[in-house]
């Protein structure tokens, strides 16, 4: 399988304005290329190498986690706990 084609994007205020093709078999390797490399978001923009995948089960649990740490790494979501709130 050939690794997709990533580019570097900043940080998006909407969903609607990302263009990730999520449905694509490299977009799970793609997230762990922007993850590791801390980038604020990325692009399928410029890709040619979609390939269509049906996430079930593990995978998709996989596939999510890899999508909250993009998020994490982003700062697009806080994941620490509020202590004085609980």
């Amino acid at each position: 399988m050939r690794r997709g084609k990533p580019e570097r994007h900043i940080a998006v205020d909407s969903c609607d304005k990302v263009r990730r093709n999520v449905f694509c078999r490299n977009y799970g390797e793609c997230l762990d290329y922007a993850i590791l490399r801390k980038w604020p978001g990325f692009s399928c923009l410029k890709c040619n190498l979609y390939e269509q995948e049906v996430l079930e089960g593990q995978a998709l649990n996989d596939d999510y986690a890899r999508c909250m740490a993009l998020a994490f790494v982003s700062g697009a979501v806080d994941l620490t706990l509020d202590v004085q709130g609980a």
